[in-house]
């Protein structure tokens, strides 16, 4: 058996873990909590309504009368946004799942149902 030096080592080590992050990426999608965190808007009737996701799970829905949301998970590919709603002068506890389709930077395109919708990050 052939002895491999301290320099094959290294570059065997760096492969194994370049290969491993790729491959942590490709089952996760990228999708880490830093990506999440900020602010999520979209235009609905000329105004701007979404939701924030802050650290340590804090959420709050933004310009949504009918809607408190409290705190926020990443479950797989899925943002989970948990609250209250308010109708009829009753109030529900929620938990909104949002499927991922696509994040970057700036955007988030999420499934709700038959459709998806774009949220831009603006902070």
């Amino acid at each position: 058996m052939k002895k491999i030096n301290g320099k094959h080592s290294l570059v065997a080590i760096a492969a194994v873990a370049i290969v491993l992050g790729l491959a942590v990426y490709a089952i996760f999608g990228g999708r880490t909590r830093r990506d999440i965190i900020g602010t999520w808007v979209m235009s609905v009737e000329g105004t701007n309504r979404g939701f924030q996701c802050g650290t340590r799970g804090i959420a709050a829905s933004i310009n949504i009368d009918t809607l408190q949301y409290t705190n926020w998970e990443l479950h797989g590919k899925s943002l989970i946004l948990k609250g209250k709603r308010f109708a009829n002068r009753h109030v529900f506890d929620i938990a909104d799942t949002l499927p991922i389709r696509k994040i970057n930077a700036s955007t988030m395109v999420v499934a709700s149902g038959n459709s998806t919708h774009t949220y831009h990050k603006i902070r």
